[in-house]
């Protein structure tokens, strides 16, 4: 696969830290084991080099997914380890199992993690540095008009800005891939794309077809002509992803917890802090400034504690009360709410009512994400192919989804807590500030001598 040649003039990174090729994210680097001469070839050996680390070493990276640039951060800690051993950076453990799993006493392990504020800086470098690297790379893909390649379906071949041809597949052949001004490497995800369809590959489903032409029509008729958002290693080509902010959990009061669930639903932004770059949630949030006088007005209140009215997730319609809409989406979209969300604790229930609204309002099916034009058209579509569910957890378990995306859901207020629920399941202790500095403090100072099973 070919890709952009280097551009020269960018900045220098830290010295500590061995330089990849500028604009060749992909390209095939040769990475030397933290302890020994065993060689492995990235990205594409990757997975192996990870498990020799563990099975040879018996040396575990933390969050090693999460890694900005993992050929760099592997090369620092290769140069420190040539000279260190483990146990002066990594915390060690005792297990009593051998790597393949059998059974043996005190067996010694080592954790690699940003516990460590060598490792912490490091880390948060390599974020800083592929940033820049996208940027650099956003910017010239935008300006170069020296881009020439054939369209993946016919054989116009499109010469000048990279816009242009993402805007012939969308055109000519109605392929959506993304935005311009979204997107990152797109060389390389042309690339992809094209190796896949030249293996007959559904660019969404990723079915395998016997010919093109059923391929084309497979395509065509399940609305596939698009690359599936949910597939990690398309992350690399929105440029949205190189600078995620991760959800920050608020420290709320944890007395008398169910007193207080619905409070916590109506201003749930003390759960978690919105992702940089989620769905605008700015005019979904705005209120008009209420005047003093009207602060204490609770006419609008219903009389046995529910809203006066509630909106049907799927459609237009109003229930009076939520036995009412229950009994309505089981009658006209054949969901039986209570059963959909039975094994869903309280906040996991918020989270998929939020995300069934947010699917509405865009437009889009809350089962398979086929984006439509009308909302006719997508009721009819979710009708006829029952797709009237609550999506896959994947989808809709995500922190943005604590935030109300319907101004005064009234669903949001009925939500109750179902039998057998773990008042602590699925929600994220909160540790003071205060606290955890100390247990970062205590477990540099961990060391063999005072470690104990």
């Amino acid at each position: 696969m070919e890709h952009e040649v280097a551009v020269s003039g960018q900045d220098s990174p830290p010295e500590d830290i061995k330089i990849s090729p500028p604009l060749k994210p992909s390209a095939n680097t040769a990475i030397k084991c933290l302890k020994c001469d065993k060689v492995y070839i990235f990205p594409a050996d990757k997975d192996d080099c990870l498990a020799h680390l563990y099975l040879e070493h018996r040396l575990v990276i933390a969050d090693v997914e999460d890694i900005a640039l993992l050929e760099d951060y592997l090369q620092h800690w290769e140069k420190e380890f040539q000279a260190h051993e483990f146990e002066q950076y990594c915390t060690t453990m005792f297990l009593d199992q051998l790597p393949d799993g059998k059974y043996a006493r005190n067996e010694k392990y080592y954790l690699l993690c940003d516990i460590l504020p060598q490792d912490y800086e490091l880390r948060q470098r390599l974020k800083e540095k592929r940033l820049s690297e996208a940027l650099e790379r956003h910017q010239f893909e935008l300006t170069d008009r020296n881009f020439s390649k054939e369209c993946l379906f016919c054989r116009t071949v499109i010469k000048g800005l990279r816009a242009d041809y993402l805007d012939h597949l969308f055109d000519k052949h109605f392929l959506l891939v993304g935005k311009p001004e979204k997107l990152v490497y797109v060389d390389e995800l042309l690339d992809h794309l094209e190796e896949n369809l030249n293996r007959l590959v559904c660019l969404y489903c990723e079915k395998i077809f016997r010919d093109r032409p059923t391929l084309k029509e497979h395509m065509r008729k399940k609305g596939h002509k698009r690359i599936n958002p949910n597939r990690k290693e398309y992350d690399k080509y929105f440029l949205i992803n190189y600078n995620r902010v991760a959800a920050n959990p608020t420290p709320r009061n944890k007395q008398h917890h169910h007193q207080k669930r619905r409070q916590e639903t109506a201003s749930v932004s003390t759960v978690a802090d919105l992702e940089t770059g989620s769905v605008d949630f700015d005019k979904h949030f705005a209120r008009p400034d209420s005047d003093g006088e009207h602060d204490s007005d609770w006419s609008d209140w219903a009389a046995d504690g529910e809203p006066s009215g509630i909106k049907c997730l799927y459609c237009s319609y109003i229930g009076d009360s939520f036995t009412a809409l229950k009994e309505h989406m089981v009658a006209g979209h054949r969901l039986d709410f209570d059963k959909a969300t039975g094994p869903l604790n309280f906040y996991q229930r918020v989270k998929v009512v939020n995300y069934l609204r947010r699917q509405m309002c865009l437009l889009r099916c809350v089962t398979c994400d086929l984006q439509f034009d009308e909302q006719a058209l997508l009721v009819e579509h979710m009708a006829q192919e029952q797709h009237c569910g609550i999506g896959e957890k994947v989808n809709w378990d995500k922190p943005e989804f604590f935030f109300p995306y319907m101004e005064n859901d009234g669903l949001l207020c009925v939500l109750d807590d179902s039998v057998g629920d773990d008042p602590e399941a699925d929600v994220v202790p909160i540790i003071s500030e205060d606290s955890l500095a100390q247990i970062n403090k205590d477990a540099e100072r961990l060391s063999l001598e005072n470690f104990k099973l």
